[in-house]
């Protein structure tokens, strides 16, 4: 097969430009879809696989709106304003910033239930893992935790739901 065929048949992905979409983040984009509608906003992140924009719309400095903007209804993506925004923390790992100490507490805590709960736990660099099968990392939550075995995450969550530091 020549180069030419190889191009007909790979995926959009790669063929896509992942800087164009970079340059759009923390900027001021208008979208114009194929029925005419106008969104505007801060472009939040472009997902490169299926080109969608996600724009972060303020409706007050604490209160926001993610609109999903999906590529097959896209007729134009214009930046507005080449400033770079601050995007704010949206999506975070734990329920606020936690103090060290809590933290310190909350892992000390896990380690103990889970040794108590026979769970050959050990820790390196701020990490708790068990074998190779889970892996926690600070804070401390079970969103935090990473396990390749559905029935060891199972008893895991019935583990730290009890936890309870704060």
């Amino acid at each position: 097969m020549n180069t030419q065929t190889n191009l007909k048949f790979s995926h959009q992905v790669y063929k896509n430009d992942p800087i164009l979409f970079e340059s759009y983040i923390g900027k001021e984009i208008k979208i114009t879809m194929k029925d005419d509608n106008v969104y505007c906003g801060t472009a939040y992140t472009v997902d490169p696989v299926s080109e969608s924009i996600v724009i972060l719309q303020s409706k007050t400095p604490t209160q926001y709106r993610l609109k999903i903007i999906f590529n097959h209804a896209v007729k134009n993506v214009e930046v507005t304003s080449e400033a770079k925004m601050p995007m704010p923390e949206l999506f975070s790992s734990s329920p606020a910033k936690l103090p060290q100490v809590t933290i310190t507490k909350r892992k000390n805590i896990i380690m103990q239930l889970l040794l108590d709960n026979q769970f050959p736990v050990k820790e390196e660099n701020d990490v708790l893992f068990i074998e190779d099968v889970v892996f926690i990392k600070p804070p401390y939550y079970l969103e935090n935790c990473i396990c390749t075995n559905s029935i060891v995450f199972n008893k895991l969550q019935s583990i730290l739901k009890h936890v309870d530091v704060e």
